[in-house]
């Protein structure tokens, strides 16, 4: 069918031909274009002319292609009586392309006036003309026809990456890349060799199921892939039969070499398609589809793997892992999985540059896939983070591993000058069997146990045990990192706000403290101690002291007027971790200044040991805002052993007293001697005191008797919504406890 819709097409160019040829020839009955192929493209007369036809069916192939000109072959008579003018149709290149016919009748072509030369000059314009249409023809019958190809070869890129999207591992995707491109050519023998990545891919045709495939890789790395020196673009190389052999990889064939590069531009690998199936020779158009299939496995290397040390990246190690557990079947079928951390990496950094740490990487690197065995997968997670999965293997098979590891590791020495500088590495191993939980679970397993072995003294192994009461709290503390951010980026948290009562009657001031509320999924109300630790070990404070103080600031915004005229003061508490953000302080002033909030209204609460240990940092903070108008209270006080002797040292407002010499302070005689110190030396600073953790009206009636100035505890007041504090800002009366 189509055949005949391009013939049509044809036709109707040539039908343009027309008017000129019977305007040139007038004489004439009509006029046919042949092909090559002896096929009719046109008749001017627009019907089958059988007898011409077969006249032209029965000529032989070198005139009607125009390899034979001979001036007598222009006229020829039928067994009609009718008579052909053949006139050879030629390219540019004077190649045959077919013939212009001119039919005339037995009276006609046997007239004088038929004079072969003069009608050959008088057609070789026309001639000309039909050249160009059949040659437009047979082009765009080539375009088609690589169009097609090109069609074919896009439709099988754009069906392998769908199918590499819903592979899990590197590994999975490369070995189909390898087999679907090997049977779109119909390759007998495929490989894809990365050695640096330990990678070894094949796929074969069953016509070489039995070849010796360690014969055909010393081929490729000992004379070909050398070859490969300088080319950017897939090669073909011969391999000559081998005389006297019946072996089918001795008959001669050609191979196919697409290096691969990683992202420096550095040949690290290559896709080698040895001998096709039909015996055929790779074409332009096959190199030109293997260049398409070799980006697209640069693509996927580079995707799974880390571009510094060639080791598997994070997503595709745990992909891997998942798709080895999957594999799992009987109880005693296990996998174990080793996390590992190098100890001191921050700190050389810090004494001979980040170019040591880079070196001391590759070098750890390196080290790991030289002990590691066959059947171990090595893996840098991020930065100092490197994990191994051995399959088929224990916990005592990931030991001998691990020990392996620690003895390398003694060469392992940074030296620069007269300084050097021990590395070593914590080891945290963990097992997978049929039965385990999830496998993401069990690499996080073996991370705490690699936290464990860095928190009792690092260059340490240790297994996950989960009765070890501080493996699981520091697991409970992983679990909680992802609802803190959830509840972050969701603004899912709750302020609430507990009054802080002062104890003097002629003291008006309305304050308050900000808390912070959070619930899991199931929404239960989770502790604040294990919510601040969680965030604590996993560096999260500054994020939630930011979104702390942007919500508070904008709760306050909407009762901006009234704050401005009351005595109303709200504290936010900071952690130490937000006192080293460089960024803070200006983070705070343009939080202040886009809520339009007074910043008399503010107090800022920071522990007494988070200012100590960043002395000059913290009181430069203070300053800045204390200038502008916020006031600060030092939360804890008491509990360093140097308290009062740091204290010269800071400019607060207010002192917090530490809730372990409340608690008992009508009990502890020692508490209530702090207690009074404390009150004191603030009287003399002229600084305010705060007594928390005032939990019944003994303790209430202790800390009035001693001077102390306000107090916080559900004694006084419990914690409520902030929302519903400032509901009742505008009317709410002095609270005072007589």
């Amino acid at each position: 069918m189509d055949e005949e819709i391009k013939k049509l097409a044809m036709s109707k160019q040539l039908e343009s031909c027309a008017d000129l040829l019977r305007s040139l020839v007038p004489k004439a009955d009509a006029f046919y274009v042949y092909d090559l192929s002896k096929s009719c493209l046109w008749s001017s007369s627009g019907a089958v002319d059988f007898e011409i036809d077969n006249y032209i069916e029965r000529m032989p192939d070198a005139i009607v292609s125009g390899v034979e000109k001979d001036a007598e072959l222009q006229k020829r008579t039928l067994q009609s009586g009718r008579t052909l003018f053949i006139l050879p149709v030629y390219d540019a290149a004077n190649n045959g392309l077919g013939l212009l016919i001119s039919s005339f009748s037995k009276n006609s072509g046997n007239s004088s006036w038929f004079n072969s030369n003069v009608l050959r000059t008088i057609l070789l314009p026309a001639a000309s003309v039909i050249s160009e249409i059949i040659q437009t023809k047979h082009k765009l019958k080539e375009m088609r026809a690589m169009a097609k190809g090109v069609q074919k070869e896009l439709t099988f890129v754009y069906d392998i990456e769908e199918k590499l999207r819903s592979l899990t591992s590197s590994h999975s995707g490369l070995a189909r890349l390898l087999g679907d491109s090997g049977r779109f050519l119909g390759i007998a023998y495929s490989v894809l060799m990365l050695p640096a990545k330990r990678i070894r891919i094949s796929a074969t045709h069953p016509t070489w199921s039995n070849v010796d495939r360690k014969v055909l890789d010393s081929l490729l790395i000992e004379k070909l892939i050398p070859k490969l020196d300088g080319q950017r673009s897939p090669v073909v190389f011969a391999v000559p039969k081998v005389v006297g052999s019946n072996e089918i990889n001795d008959q001669g064939y050609e191979v196919m070499l697409c290096p691969l590069f990683d992202i420096a531009g550095n040949t690290e690998g290559v896709i080698a398609l040895m001998a096709r199936v039909k015996n055929e020779w790779f074409s332009d158009e096959n190199l030109r589809f293997m260049s398409h299939v070799m980006h697209k496995a640069e693509f996927v290397i580079q995707e799974s793997f880390d571009p510094h040390t060639g080791l598997m990246n994070r997503s595709s190690f745990e992909a891997q892992l998942k798709d080895s557990a999957s594999k799992l079947e009987g109880d005693a079928d296990t996998h174990c999985i080793l996390y590992l951390d190098i100890d001191n990496l921050h700190l050389l950094n810090e004494t001979f540059g980040e170019a040591a740490g880079d070196e001391v990487i590759t070098r750890f690197s390196m080290l790991l896939q030289e002990v590691t065995p066959k059947h171990g997968v090595v893996a840098r997670l991020a930065g100092d983070d490197f994990a191994i999965i051995l399959t088929g293997a224990n916990n005592e098979d990931g030991l001998d591993l691990a020990s392996s590891i620690r003895t390398k590791m003694q060469s392992l020495r940074y030296l620069s000058g007269d300084k050097s500088l021990q590395v070593a590495v914590s080891i945290g191993i963990a097992e997978l069997g049929a039965e385990s939980s999830a496998a993401g679970d069990v690499l996080t397993a073996a991370r705490m146990a690699c936290d464990g072995a860095k928190d009792h003294g690092r260059d340490r192994v240790e297994v996950y045990d989960s009765n070890n009461h501080s493996i699981m709290r520091r697991y409970d503390d992983m679990h909680l990192v992802s609802e803190i951010q959830r509840s972050i980026d969701n603004d899912l948290f709750e302020l609430m706000a507990q009054p802080i009562v002062p104890l003097s009657i002629t003291n008006s001031s309305q304050r308050y403290e900000i808390l912070l509320r959070m619930k899991d999924k199931k929404g239960n109300l989770v502790s604040s101690k294990n919510l601040f630790s969680a965030a604590e070990r996993y560096q999260m404070m500054p994020q939630l002291d930011r979104w702390v103080i942007s919500s508070t600031f904008r709760a306050l915004r909407k009762k901006s007027a009234v704050l401005n005229k009351a005595d109303y003061i709200f504290a936010v508490n900071l952690s130490g971790q937000s006192l080293g953000d460089d960024d803070l302080l200006a983070f705070i002033e343009e939080e202040i200044t886009l809520n339009n909030i007074p910043p008399s209204s503010i107090c800022f609460e920071i522990t007494e040991s988070a200012a100590v240990s960043n002395r000059k940092k913290a009181q430069s903070f203070i300053n800045a805002l204390r200038k502008r108008g916020c006031s600060f209270s030092l939360d804890d006080f008491g509990a360093g052993l140097s308290s009062f002797a740091y204290l010269k040292n800071f400019k607060v407002d207010t002192l917090k007293i530490d809730g372990g010499f409340v608690r008992d302070i009508n009990k502890n005689r020692i508490s209530q001697a702090m207690v009074a110190a404390i009150t004191q030396v603030a009287e003399v600073m002229g600084l305010n005191t705060v007594a928390e953790y005032v939990e019944n009206d003994q303790i209430l009636a202790f800390v009035k008797k001693l001077g102390v100035d306000f107090v916080q505890g559900h004694e006084v007041g419990k914690p409520m919504p902030l929302e519903q504090v400032l509901a009742g800002v505008s009317d709410a009366a002095v609270s005072v406890v007589g």
